[in-house]
């Protein structure tokens, strides 16, 4: 496998900077994910590392060496896409076996039968390699379209959005797959999603993408419990993070330069009403599956999470706490105050 480095990458499509000055680095067999809303960069920034696209200015590195000239079949990555892309007239075993049989990778057929069996095993379709392609499910040819770039054995998998089109049980089942193969072959993998479920359950790092800008990087831990912006507060998090105005608070313990003031549900504590140091909300809605409380303070809407079996009505009055270690500070561009 292989590192990637990104050194101060641009590229714009006319007036619109898809990637603007990245740099990011990507280990050794690490599994990192690029999470953003649509437009954020993230496919132009897995073209760039293809060699798809070229870009504007800065240099990407493939395991320490420059590739910013080098031609895509040349940089021995594999790309997996969102929509399958499989060829219909070939079998299961015909579409695994393609890569292995282009002029660039002549294999010999014994060591080609071998590598697909293997692939074809790890990812549960071995009973389908006589199938032809059309005659899958969705599910199924995804994990085609994922054994046709494992059995190349490159030395990086880049991956846009690959279960974005399937339904949420085989989103779910393909995630555990995927984690599952990457602690098996150690592979380096960049892979982009809009989805923070597959973002934190898929990745040892989370980068987030806004405008085509690198906002954070970092573990799911960090980047959730110490989000470096708010587009990084409010890319995590279901339910979202609460965004409150500084007036709701004592002007003394609120930092100067304060826009906004963050705090994630389940810190928030819930009493009942009219005790001493809390404030007084009413409920607009509550979920007893997920504990969940809708809360209107003057036109503020808080959102908490409830702890234990106590149920709630529509237009009761409770009390809540915001404990100051739980707060998060943010000036009116979206960057954090240090507290």
């Amino acid at each position: 496998m292989a590192d990637i480095q990104l050194r101060n990458v641009s590229k714009r499509f006319g007036d619109v900077a898809a990637v603007d000055d990245l740099s990011i680095d990507v280990r050794d067999g690490e599994f990192v994910v690029l999470l953003g809303p649509s437009g954020a960069g993230k496919t132009t920034t897995l073209r760039l590392i293809a060699g798809l696209e070229r870009p504007d200015a800065g240099d990407v590195l493939i395991d320490g060496e420059v590739a910013t000239a080098v031609h895509p079949s040349e940089r021995d990555v594999a790309f997996i896409f969102q929509q399958y892309s499989l060829y219909p007239h070939l079998t299961v075993f015909g579409n695994l076996a393609f890569p292995l049989r282009a002029p660039r990778r002549r294999t010999g057929e014994a060591q080609i039968r071998a590598r697909v069996q293997a692939v074809a095993e790890m990812l549960h379709i071995a009973p389908k390699l006589g199938n032809m392609a059309t005659h899958l499910s969705g599910g199924e040819m995804q994990r085609v379209a994922i054994g046709r770039a494992l059995v190349r054995e490159p030395r990086v998998f880049l991956m846009d959005e690959p279960l974005s089109s399937l339904d949420a049980k085989l989103r779910e089942e393909l995630r555990i797959e995927l984690k599952r193969l990457h602690r098996a072959i150690g592979a380096t993998i960049l892979y982009v999603t809009h989805d923070q479920v597959e973002a934190t359950t898929l990745a040892d790092r989370i980068g987030i993408l806004e405008h085509g800008r690198l906002v954070q990087i970092g573990t799911p831990r960090e980047i959730y419990g110490n989000p470096a912006s708010l587009s990084a507060a409010r890319r995590l998090g279901s339910p979202p993070i609460n965004l409150l105005p500084p007036a709701l608070f004592d002007a003394v313990a609120v930092p100067a330069e304060t826009a906004t003031v963050a705090i994630r549900p389940e810190d928030i504590v819930v009493h009942e009403a009219h005790e001493r140091h809390a404030l007084d909300l009413k409920v607009l809605e509550y979920s007893p599956l997920r504990h969940l409380l809708i809360l209107d303070h003057q036109g503020t809407t808080v959102v908490a999470t409830s702890a234990g079996e106590r149920n709630f009505s529509p237009g009761q009055s409770v009390g809540v706490s915001l404990p100051a270690r739980s707060l998060l500070y943010f000036r009116s561009d979206g960057r954090r105050i240090p507290t």
